[in-house]
């Protein structure tokens, strides 16, 4: 994915003016922000959680201008890249853990939720997950139920007896599917 509008090594030198110079940040930004929010709308289709994701992406972003280094083998496009994408699947994972945990209804807080909600948005999600499941191989399965749960790609290939580029393989088809899915 593109995520500026500028070439490379102008890119890296901007990412690198941008941590003294706000009219150079602002630059940087606005090349990455459309690019954030299309990958957020990849990642989700509610509104609500879009914005949450474009939020994270954005401090994916600002992570990736204060810990840029040039000449470490990549550009800033793909740096951040990674950077805003890997925040983006953390915040992700995260959402899914919350939504697994079993919470008393008693002790959930917030002004619109009621236990009506709650059961209905868990029953939704169910459905979701399980209309999901029914496209996926047993190994995308797998490595779709460890990575939800905070494992990385080498502790799932170890676990499953398999190489790094395999579990890789199976999170990209798996991305592929959803996205045609969710469309």
């Amino acid at each position: 994915m593109d995520y500026s509008r500028s070439g490379s090594a102008n890119s890296d030198m901007l990412a690198v003016k941008a941590r003294t110079d706000g009219r150079a940040f602002s630059e940087l930004f606005a090349g990455f922000l459309p690019s954030i929010r299309r990958l957020a709308g990849i990642y989700t289709n509610s509104p609500a959680d879009r914005d949450d994701l474009v939020s994270e992406g954005i401090l994916g972003f600002m992570n990736a201008v204060s810990t840029f280094e040039l000449g470490r083998g990549a550009s800033f496009s793909t740096y951040a890249g990674k950077c805003i994408n890997n925040r983006m699947l953390t915040a992700l994972k995260k959402s899914a853990r919350i939504l697994r945990a079993e919470e008393p209804l008693d002790s959930v807080g917030g002004e619109d939720i009621s236990p009506e909600k709650i059961i209905i948005d868990r029953e939704a999600l169910s459905e979701i997950f399980s209309e999901v499941s029914q496209n996926l191989t047993s190994m995308e399965k797998k490595v779709l139920g460890m990575y939800l749960n905070g494992a990385g790609y080498s502790e799932i290939a170890e676990a499953l007896g398999t190489d790094r580029k395999a579990v890789d393989n199976a999170l990209s088809r798996l991305r592929r599917k959803l996205r045609r899915k969710f469309r």
